[in-house]
């Protein structure tokens, strides 16, 4: 009986066709149900307040007719892998079922349109198993009607075998539940209610004799199976091709279930009003979800996942209309923003970069699961899964789209502790971590009222976020860290963070000591605990130290990053005695990282040597250049390395250099795959990185010296690299390349049999594949058509698709998916079942394989974090060395070589950056500190003269040379400098409340504190900030400290000859006057024309020629002479002021010697013949 188009039936339904004829027909809808969709509106109304659920309609007949049933379902609503049992169980029910007592015309008069679709069940399962016996006597309509649950999973499996075993591909699943228990004789005993759907379906009695009750306890069975109804709802709806009827109650088939029944319905009707939203409209559930989300996540900006979007709401839509250049608009009780899912990642970037704690809220149910969970009418259930702050954002291993050129922006906890001094003078302890890399770098040092240690430590570290005391920190240090935030460098806003309580030092080693013998965390950390190392290692930690280290960890757990912490071995101080420290303004006047022009790294120190080949190294030699060795024996040994891969033709180290070309950010991998955020295509990339370093050396050296090489440093990395080879073999045979490139991850592993539930999980789903190829084949056979196969339409897969034109007979419980004028699609209703089987087991293999791969990087984490952060390590330190000497295969570029003597000689050295940028020859100059020499310089010269380039080039090549680098010089010797400390040029600190003068001063004084004689001083042009007197006389006094008490070596410029002249001739052994060579030019009309020549002469010079410099710049020239005779007249004045005030210096000399003793006049007569030296050389000018 084929019907025509007209008259195919559109039900979702496991039953066959009766032989009755339908008195109506309903119309198909439009549009599939979106069972992802959490749209409040797209719900029908009912009297129920909740979201609709369908109902299943009982039908009896009158007292004279048997009771056929009309129960129809949708099947998409049937859930459970029960439900896929239920139906190849039903239809072997239903071949077996025939009429009692009845006949169609009869049936058709009596029932009407629901006797359409009929059932007539066989008699009762206990009739068909002997009461006792344990043995089938005929067809077993035992069924289970709750979900399988987690432990009947190996019961499945073994189900699904003997199914696909079976000549016929059918099998049956045992299920316990609808089944009576059992008595002592085995009988089936049944009181009250023995299943939670009894009370979820309502029958509609034919008859009033009968109470309710159904004589045939098979028919029973057989209704409980299909009562697929939520446990919250008294009515079950049924959709069909129409409107929706509505059902009438009667009594329950049992009395005791009745009452139950009528008592829940009773508690359910007696629901809590709706909640009304600000718009006046009551709150959706999905809206009730996010004032939920938004009250357990306080300060949080949440993404909301919702569907194939993610959303904002509320003040959170606003913020990111703002910041994400998109579109907000009024939703109900909400303003609400979206940005599609594959756009999270770039637009969650931008949301960091500003500042703001973002929190992505996902929904952790599928639809497939879904549909068989107990709150399959409620919204999608979404939990916050990811929190993230810029610092705490670990990116991509490839990713170039970083706050930071060098390195990722770490984040930074610090505690102060006030002394008792009175001249502002506190301690302060901070901890540095970088969760992307895992450096954790830690400090405790004083500071000064200006916190200029604060200050130098900000820079150097650059972090992006600081967790810091709610109270307790000093007005100076809240003022530093309100510049920092309002002026850093990272490319974005630093976010603060406020510690509310802050721990004692008992607190805070008690949290730790928790923290690192959790069982739950590596191995490594328990391990290291056991042997009491661990502690030990934090008990050696300052007070203050342990207090951020435990604060850091409590604030990195919300994140889930505090693995960073677990290896306190690879903890680095800050400051140490083996490590020169560069001040901050030294690392903006020598322009270290970055220019002064556009501060862009180009034009940088770091640009000059920055040729490494890992991004990782790329890290290291940021650090090694702003932290400089003083050590002179690991100098020495950075130096030799450098020259040893120069020099030797070693294949070691030809095998080394082609180790470190094309390699991943392995820190950043590390990092990844620590925290489980490694993707499978990321360890695709790590793996075979971890291969090719393992095999680069296949000989087992058994010490460093077994290498062969001359420097230490080098046998020390190519001993550590075989190790990677024997500990990371297993994990490296274990994966699939291919299969992990394609992301692939319950198909990547060699040996399946190491994850069981993945393979039980693959299993299951094969399974369920085969079962839909028998049906294919089934299908083929009934529509007699061979070559049939299935067909997916808008993601529905499965489907029949036949041409119309020669539609062969559909049967009439096909449901009609889609059409066009040339084919129609149908989905099979024996198939309904298969296909949502098939998609709970595909749910379940991801699951089992996202698990069997996170468990997967744990078992690297823990059993090889320590060997692979060291080799990592090693080859970081490899780079560096290999970048060296690139730079030292540069023309011009020379071996230092470090003296025992604190002294400095450069011969026709070079400025490395401005050779490097300019195209012009680039004029080197040659300057000796100390060696017979005297060790302080004072320079003098014209303006544009190249004082301030002369100055910065011996400071580069002193911090060059200590990095252990090569020289652009022709030869340099040198002792080892402490520190390069300078002040230059001028600027205001209105953030600070600090004048252009005050900034000036502060910086000298800090120089002053910090200056021992091994130090490189540099004071550009000191006191320029103030009048002329008060300037020349703090230059003087400056300059005199420097010279006669702390014995630095110093280069210092200056404008005011008279100082040069009275410190050289007071220090004549100390000092020297050098200054800038020039040629100058009188032309016709007075005009002098000057030469700059860029070369030191010794000497000095009166003339600075701003005024030249002043035409230089094209300024007017009636000004320039109305400025000339201006300078005559002051330089008069100036210099017959000072004559007098060396007249009236010399008389108040004579007058003392004439009251002191002929004994203690020596001294004065000597002060008095430099003064009248210093007249005579004044009148002979």
């Amino acid at each position: 009986m084929a019907p025509s188009n007209s008259s195919q039936a559109i039900l979702s339904s496991y039953f066959s066709p009766s032989p009755h004829k339908s008195t109506k027909r309903r119309e198909r809808p439009e549009s599939p149900i979106d069972l992802t969709s959490d749209a409040d509106d797209a719900m029908p109304s009912s009297h129920v307040e909740e979201p609709p659920i369908k109902k299943i309609k009982v039908v009896r007949s009158s007292q004279s007719q048997p009771r056929p049933s009309a129960v129809t379902t949708k099947s998409k609503k049937s859930g459970g892998i029960a439900n896929y049992t239920q139906s190849t169980l039903f239809s072997q029910t239903l071949s077996q079922a025939t009429p009692r007592h009845s006949t169609p015309a009869t049936s058709s008069k009596t029932l009407g349109t629901a006797e359409k679709w009929a059932f007539i069940p066989q008699p009762s399962p206990s009739q068909c198993l002997s009461p006792g016996s344990g043995t089938r006597s005929g067809p077993d309509t035992s069924y289970k009607s709750d979900f399988v649950k987690e432990n009947e999973k190996a019961e499945l499996h073994e189900a699904f075998k003997r199914k696909l075993l079976s000549h016929d591909s059918q099998f049956r699943l045992r299920h316990g539940v609808l089944a009576a228990p059992a008595n002592d004789t085995g009988e089936s005993v049944r009181e009250g209610r023995t299943s939670p759907l009894d009370d979820q379906v309502d029958v509609t009695a034919g008859r009033d004799d009968n109470s309710g009750e159904d004589s045939d306890p098979g028919f029973r069975e057989v209704m409980r199976i299909f009562s697929h109804t939520d446990s919250g709802s008294a009515t079950v709806t049924r959709k069909g091709k129409g409107k929706q009827k509505a059902s009438a109650e009667i009594k329950s088939t049992e009395q005791g279930g009745s009452k139950q029944s009528s008592a829940a319905a009773s508690r359910r009707s007696k629901k809590p009003p709706p909640k009304i939203g600000p718009s006046g409209e009551p709150y959706t559930p999905l809206e009730l979800q996010v004032l939920k989300l938004k009250e357990d996540n306080p300060g949080t900006l949440l993404m909301i996942e919702v569907g194939y979007k993610y959303r904002f709401f509320g003040h959170d839509a606003k913020i990111a209309a703002k910041e994400l250049g998109i579109v907000a608009y009024t939703d109900r009780n909400f303003t609400v923003a979206y940005i599609p899912e594959g756009r999270l990642s770039v637009h969650l970037k931008k949301l960091l970069a500003k500042g703001h704690r973002v929190g992505v809220v996902n929904q952790i149910e599928t639809a497939a699961l879904k549909k068989v969970s107990e709150n399959r009418n409620a919204p999608f259930e979404r939990k916050l899964t990811r929190l993230y702050t810029a610092t705490t954002y670990v990116d991509d291993l490839d990713s170039v789209d970083e706050l930071e050129a060098y390195s990722p922006p770490p984040f930074m906890c610090l505690v102060e502790e006030p002394r008792n001094d009175k001249d502002g003078k506190v301690n302060i302890a901070m901890i540095t971590i970088c969760p992307s890399t895992g450096d954790v770098v830690w400090d405790e040092f004083e500071d000064t009222l200006m916190r200029i240690e604060l200050e130098t430590r900000l820079t150097h570290t650059r972090p992006a976020e600081l967790l810091i005391p709610e109270k307790g920190l000093s007005e100076s240090t809240c003022k530093m860290l309100r510049f920092f935030t309002r002026n850093s460098a990272t490319g974005g806003e630093v976010r603060l963070e406020y510690i509310k309580h802050l721990m004692s030092y008992t607190d805070a080693f008690s949290s730790l000591s928790k923290f690192y013998t959790n069982r739950n965390l590596s191995a490594a950390a328990s391990d290291a605990f056991k042997s009491a190392k661990l502690m030990a290692e934090i008990t050696d930690f300052p007070k203050c130290v342990v207090v951020t280290l435990a604060h850091s960890v409590k604030y990195l757990s919300e994140f889930g990053l505090a693995d960073a912490l677990f290896e306190t071995k690879f903890f680095t101080k800050f400051a140490t005695r083996t490590h020169m420290l560069l001040a901050a303004n030294t690392l903006i006047n020598l322009e270290v990282y970055r220019n002064e022009t556009d501060h862009k790294v180009e034009g940088s120190l770091i640009h000059i040597l920055d040729k490494t080949q890992t991004k990782f190294g790329a890290r290291l030699l940021k650090s090694w250049i702003g932290r400089p060795l003083v050590d002179k024996e690991a100098l020495q040994q950075r130096v030799n390395a450098v020259e040893e891969i120069l020099a030797s033709e070693s294949e070691r180290l030809t095998t080394l250099r082609n180790t470190l070309s094309r390699l991943p950010d392995l820190a950043r991998g590390l990092s990844r795959i620590q925290y489980g955020q490694c993707t499978p295509q990321e360890l695709a990339k790590l793996l075979p990185a971890f291969e090719k370093i393992g095999n680069a050396y296949m000989e087992d050296f058994q010490t460093p010296v077994d290498v062969g090489l001359e420097s230490p440093i080098l046998n020390e990395i190519i001993y550590s690299l075989p190790k990677l080879r024997h500990d990371m073999k297993d994990f490296i045979d274990a994966v699939k390349i291919d299969e992990a490139k394609e992301g692939r991850k319950e198909l990547m592993w060699w040996n399946p049999d190491r994850f069981p539930d993945l393979v039980n999980a693959a299993e299951l789903l094969h399974t369920a594949e085969i079962e839909l190829k028998e049906e294919l084949r089934s299908i083929r056979k009934l529509l007699r058509i061979p070559s049939l196969g299935w067909t997916t339409h808008l993601n529905d897969e499965y489907l029949i698709e036949v041409k119309r034109a020669s539609k062969p007979p559909i049967p009439e419980n096909w449901v009609l998916h889609s059409r066009t004028r040339q084919v129609e699609r149908y989905r099979p209703a024996t198939t309904i079942p298969k296909v949502d089987a098939r998609a709970r087991f595909q749910e379940m293999l991801e699951v089992e394989s996202k698990k069997a791969y996170k468990d997967f990087l744990q078992e690297i984490s823990t059993k090889c974090y320590g060997v692979l952060r060291d080799v990592i390590n090693k080859l970081a330190v490899a780079d560096c060395l290999n970048s060296l000497a690139r730079v030292a295969l540069d023309p011009g570029y020379v071996k230092p070589e470090f003296t025992d003597d604190d002294s400095l000689e450069i011969i026709e050295g070079r400025h490395p950056m401005v050779e490097a940028i300019t195209s012009k020859p680039y004029y080197s100059n040659s300057v000796t500190m100390g060696f017979g020499q005297p060790r302080s310089k004072i320079i003098t010269g014209p303006n544009m003269g190249g004082k301030s380039s002369f100055v910065r080039m011996v400071a580069l090549i002193v911090l060059m040379a200590q990095i252990g680098s090569y020289i652009p010089a022709e030869s340099v010797k040198m002792g080892l400098h402490d520190s390069i400390l300078t002040r230059m040029g001028a600027s205001d600190d209105l953030a600070k409340g600090r004048s252009t003068f005050m900034v000036e001063m502060s910086e000298t004084s800090d120089i002053l504190h910090t200056a021992t004689s091994k130090s490189l001083v540099i004071l550009d042009e000191l006191g320029r900030g103030t009048s002329t007197f008060d300037g020349m006389a703090i230059a003087d006094g400056v300059l005199q400290q420097l010279v006669g008490q702390t014995k630095s070596k110093t280069l210092f410029i200056t404008h005011y000859p008279v100082i040069a002249t009275g410190i050289e001739r007071k220090y004549p052994k100390d000092v020297e006057n050098i200054h800038m060579g020039y040629t100058s030019d009188v032309r016709l009309g007075g005009r002098r024309e000057i030469t700059f020549l860029y070369k030191v002469k010794k000497g000095i010079t009166t003339e600075s020629f701003g005024i030249e410099c002043a035409r230089l710049a094209s300024m007017p020239e009636q000004l320039l002479e109305v400025a000339s005779a201006r300078a005559r007249v002051f330089q008069s004045t100036i210099e017959e002021r000072i004559r007098q005030n060396k007249i009236i210096k010399a008389v108040m000399l004579i007058n003392r010697c004439k009251q002191e003793e002929r004994s203690q006049r020596e001294a004065t007569l000597a002060q008095l013949r430099g003064l009248v030296e210093s007249l005579s050389i004044s009148n002979t000018q």
